[in-house]
């Protein structure tokens, strides 16, 4: 506790001073105070004051977004026990952490325990949304599945898009950054337009275009990497046939070009693995990239989101049916080795289709109030990965991936009963039942040993050049065109019941005390990316592995203030049947496997304050701790051939101990021109990498800053932001293999100006 009062005085004070020597004027409009406005959140499926809801939530508004420069949700900092990350093998999908609970794994088949949900509709994995246009960014913490569905044991992030308004109106942003990086520079150009055609009629159009030649320098041709185009357009009509009826239709189409993944090799311990010559290991602590294979990623995807609401009499009620079909396609070669040797190249095809159906009742009668649902989701997933090894004989092709097909149904229900005008009584439960059916080509010698000579997915290339492989296009065998061998078919269910009991207190109209204790589940599955030689280690296979479950107590504070807020929240969460990916050395690199290995318990404190000093100076601070450990190991975890001690010693992997962010935004005038001014600090705890302890990400410490300037009619503004200005290296995954470790590396210091106009 001592560490973490020095940790925060000294960061506080910091800011303070930073800002507070600033000479400035007192500005006649706030900016600052768009950060303490109420905020509306849908957490429950409904529109609330999100300090009235019993549940740990941070929502970020359009007009948040706007000053804080949130370029996506990963530039979202100032969430207690939260990280907002991307998976490193695979650029644009999101490695949410929430209170120690995320997916590690970039394996299409795994679920993650973080729910992301877009427009309304459960998405999966989903992807890591530009924040151009949003209405509303939400990041629940806690169990969420008696309302949002499964896979929610850690939490939600929703994110909503904005709706046209009720006058015409046009937005465009122009920005520019990248100034001072090793690499190149990255342009935005958004626009947005929309508004009533008749009284009945909406629409809305929008535009995002983003080019970046590349951030890091590779060491060995001295070009740029991390080059990519991205794209992104959204159609929204929303049709008013009458007072009680509502239809709303949003179509979004995104694309991405550019270079593959980034990666360092570096000796991930003293004795370990360097990267097969010295001279190749990198500087972790530093961005040198020294890679032969620049490698692509080309993705593009498609989303449909069709929501019909009705007023209807009953219970003055609300039924509203939602939509939604996405596909997801991915392309992409990677140099996974990280060296300038030609050692292990990866190349990936994955196509994603989704869809969903929800039609839900929301009403509210004299002694209660019902929400009463059903939803069914259903996702076909095929995906091909290759494994490229060079060799004497010319090198060999590894083949694997397969098919999945999920089906899902629940029903749902809540009830809100008012023992008094102060305290609520609610319920919840939700029932669900899941199929899987897998169809998997083994990324190994599948049914028989390479050795035998009998049937595999492995192909010596001879001749062939494999640095003329770039695409599963070029494979020997086709996992689209179903070539590959198929070694492992199997399919099973899964059943759960997710229940909710909590009390609401609500001591005035700005105090509210909440207590519920909720358990969620993380579905069973597959591994689709299975390396293991089925003939050999049979208990390394496809799985099938069980579904995991958490549940959760929180107490917790909602405070209004006058001008700002204050929460304060309790939890403990325990988990049984534990899903882990596993990581062990192989002869083609990582070999991952996925298995129930034991229970958990994690505890934490969250707090969240904003509070506007003066008219114009608003500060916000926000600190979480996490205290996790294992409480019993069924499963090997360490590898050594027994489970002992050396298993419960190691720590839970994502678990960061202690989060935190200090911030300062200052309004201010300069002439007829208004500004604001901000500072923002935000820490988070070293934490293990993977279950075995193999790798630790370093603790992080990230300072943005930036100034906005508007004109008097404040139709215009113009703004200089940095981003990570301490240039702090912001680690990747990392996974142990036979010659290293493969880090994907992020960007570093990014300072830009940004050009807005609103017509």
């Amino acid at each position: 506790m001592n560490k973490l009062l020095n940790v925060l005085s000294i960061s506080f004070l910091g800011l303070i001073v930073a800002v507070s020597s600033i000479d400035i004027q007192a500005q006649d409009s706030s900016k600052s105070s768009a950060l303490i406005e109420e905020v509306i959140t849908t957490a429950r499926k409904k529109e609330e004051n999100q300090q009235l809801v019993p549940i740990s939530i941070t929502t970020v508004s359009s007009e948040q977004i706007d000053v804080l420069k949130i370029r996506n949700l990963t530039e979202i900092a100032s969430i207690p026990n939260v990280s907002l990350d991307e998976v490193g093998t695979a650029n644009h999908v999101p490695n949410f952490q929430i209170r120690g609970l995320g997916d590690n794994s970039s394996i299409a088949s795994v679920e993650s325990p973080v729910a992301m949900i877009n427009d309304g509709v459960y998405v999966g994995r989903g992807l890591v949304t530009d924040s151009f246009d949003i209405e509303t960014i939400e990041v629940l913490r806690g169990p969420q599945g008696t309302v949002m569905g499964k896979n929610s044991i850690g939490g939600a992030v929703l994110v909503t898009s904005k709706n046209p308004g009720d006058e015409w109106e046009s937005k465009l942003r122009m920005a520019y950054d990248g100034f001072g990086s090793p690499g190149g520079m990255s342009t935005y150009i958004q626009y947005a337009t929309g508004g009533p055609v008749n009284d009945k009629l909406k629409i809305r159009g929008v535009v995002h275009t983003n080019y970046n030649e590349g951030w890091h320098k590779n060491m060995f041709d001295n070009s740029n990497h991390g080059d990519i185009e991205s794209k992104m357009y959204r159609g929204t009509v929303v049709y008013d046939p009458s007072e009680t009826l509502n239809i709303n239709l949003k179509y979004t189409h995104q694309e991405t070009d550019g270079d593959g993944p980034s990666s360092q090799c570096f000796q991930l311990f003293t004795g370990g693995p360097s990267c097969v010559a010295p001279s190749f290991n990198r500087d972790r602590n530093s961005f040198d990239l020294n890679i032969d294979e620049i490698g692509y990623l080309q993705d593009t995807s498609d989303s449909l989101v069709l929501k019909i609401e009705k007023d209807v009499g009953l219970g003055n009620g609300l039924v509203t049916y939602i939509y939604g079909d996405s596909s997801y396609e991915m392309d992409s070669i990677g140099d996974i080795d990280g060296t300038p040797a030609f050692i292990f190249h990866a190349p990936q095809r994955a196509v994603d289709d989704q869809s969903s159906h929800e039609i839900r009742y929301d009403g509210s009668f004299e002694n209660f109030e019902v929400l009463i649902g059903y939803m069914s989701h259903e996702r076909n997933l095929t995906f091909h990965e290759m494994r490229i090894l060079p060799s004497l004989l010319g090198g060999t092709e590894w083949n694997g991936g397969g098919d999945l097909l999920h089906e899902s149904s629940a029903f749902f229900a809540t009830v809100e009963i008012p023992f008094s005008e102060q305290l609520t009584l609610d319920l919840g439960i939700r029932k669900t039942e899941e199929d899987k059916e897998v169809s998997i080509a083994s990324l190994s010698a599948g049914a028989t040993v390479l050795s035998t000579g009998g049937a595999s997915n492995i192909y010596f290339l001879g001749s062939r050049n494999p640095s003329s492989i770039q695409s599963p296009a070029q494979a020997s065998c086709q996992i689209f065109a179903g070539g590959c061998l198929r070694d492992f078919i199997d399919n099973d269910s899964w059943s759960s019941t997710s229940p909710r009991v909590g009390l609401t207190y609500q001591a005035d109209e700005d105090t509210t005390y909440y207590a519920y204790r909720a358990i969620g589940y993380r579905s069973g599955g597959y591994n689709m990316r299975n390396t293991a030689i089925l003939a050999l280690t049979p208990q390394k296979g496809p799985g099938p592995y069980d579904q995991e479950e958490a549940t959760t107590t929180e107490f917790g504070i909602k405070k209004s203030l006058e001008k700002g807020k204050i929460n304060f929240s309790y939890f403990t969460t325990e988990l049984t049947e534990m899903q882990r990916v596993l990581n062990e050395a192989g002869p083609a690199g990582p070999v991952q496997y996925i298995k129930n290995t034991g229970d958990a318990s994690m505890s934490g404190i969250e707090i969240d304050f904003i509070y506007m000093l003066t008219e114009n100076l608003v500060i916000n601070l926000n600190v979480g701790t996490l205290n996790a450990k294992y409480d019993e190991v069924i499963y090997d975890i360490t590898g050594d051939g027994i489970v002992d001690y050396n298993e419960y010693d190691l720590s839970l992997p994502r678990a960061a101990d202690l989060t935190y962010s200090a911030g300062l935004s200052r309004d201010f005038n300069v002439g007829t021109w208004s500004a604001n001014g901000r500072i923002s600090y935000s820490y988070r705890d070293e934490v293990a990498y993977d279950d075995a302890n193999l790798g630790i990400i370093g603790e992080q410490r990230l300072l943005d800053v930036g100034v906005d300037f508007y004109s008097p009619s404040e139709n215009i503004s113009v703004g200089i932001y940095g981003k990570n200005m301490n240039d702090y290296v912001k680690h990747g995954n990392i996974s142990p293999v036979s010659w290293g470790s493969f880090a994907p590396l992020m960007t570093g210091k990014v300072v830009g100006v940004e050009l807005v106009y609103d017509f």
